[in-house]
């Protein structure tokens, strides 16, 4: 009886582990205007977008001067390796310099990218819209309350185009 019940759970943990599929996100880079700082946003899923965009294999979010990239693309959910992720500053002409994420060793007067989050907020326009949330510049910049919006603020202040909004719920 005691090697059946062994048997049983064994048998229930091997199903519940192959119903769990850990979903590989597309590596991504991340354009990013030359000495902005702040709040940068990527809203999802909305028709009027910008259309998606690779090089390779990689996703490219170009991120606009205003701070708010509106996509047509889904979110890019699941597991990846740091090392795919990129970011970069671009300058006018086009030339890339990397910039690096926030972590413990990142020196506090050292430009930075730190990641906030991907969420829903809303309503925005009406609905509620999925968007990921960043934040770039030194230490000092980065907490600085003062220039860091939310989306709704980032949307009203960056006068961002309501009909990229539309048709998303």
């Amino acid at each position: 009886m005691k090697y059946l019940k062994i048997l049983l759970i064994g048998l229930i943990v091997a199903l519940l582990s192959a119903c769990t599929e850990v979903k590989e996100s597309e590596p991504t880079i991340y354009l990013i205007p030359e000495g902005y700082v702040g709040s940068l946003y990527i809203v999802f899923n909305a028709p009027n977008g910008e259309p998606p965009k690779y090089e390779g294999d990689s996703r490219v979010y170009n991120i606009p001067p205003s701070g708010v990239l509106v996509t047509q693309m889904d979110a890019n959910e699941g597991w990846i390796e740091s090392n795919k992720i990129q970011f970069f500053s671009v300058s006018t002409n086009g030339d890339r310099k990397p910039i690096s994420e926030v972590s413990e060793s990142t020196p506090d007067n050292k430009r930075a990218v730190y990641f906030a989050g991907l969420g829903y907020s809303g309503p925005v326009y009406g609905c509620k819209i999925l968007n990921q949330n960043f934040i770039v510049g030194v230490k000092e910049e980065r907490i600085n309350e003062g220039i860091l919006l939310t989306i709704y603020e980032a949307i009203k202040v960056k006068n961002i185009d309501k009909k990229l909004f539309e048709d998303m719920c």
